[in-house]
């Protein structure tokens, strides 16, 4: 079984992937919480263009077998919608702070 994710792919290559693949979500308006099937492909093709992700798949195709490569289509497909998920959670923080922190209105005593 070959190591999925080595440590340059945790390092400061990989955040830089995150933060494009934030941008991406984000540019189109597309929802994070809520994404369709067709929406997590196209963003999880755009992913593997990337690199370090787009060096790692090149390197396993390379050098593995095919149960590999279908293990690391899946890790990369969880990875998206992880961070999918974080920048939903994200969002909904920030607009919570913009709407004063406060969800609820006191009402008025009778």
């Amino acid at each position: 079984m070959v190591q999925v994710l080595d440590p340059r792919v945790t390092s400061g290559a990989y955040f830089d992937w995150r933060e494009q693949l934030k941008a991406y979500i984000t540019a189109p308006n597309l929802d994070p919480g809520h994404l369709t099937d067709a929406q997590v492909e196209a963003i999880t093709d755009f992913a593997r263009a990337l690199p370090p992700v787009k060096d790692r798949v090149t390197h396993i195709k390379k050098n593995h077998y095919p149960d590999d490569v279908v293990e690391l289509t899946r890790h990369r497909r969880m990875l998206v919608k992880d961070s999918a998920r974080k920048l939903h959670t994200s969002n909904l923080g920030r607009i919570a702070e913009r709407a004063g922190g406060s969800d609820v209105a006191e009402s008025p005593s009778k």
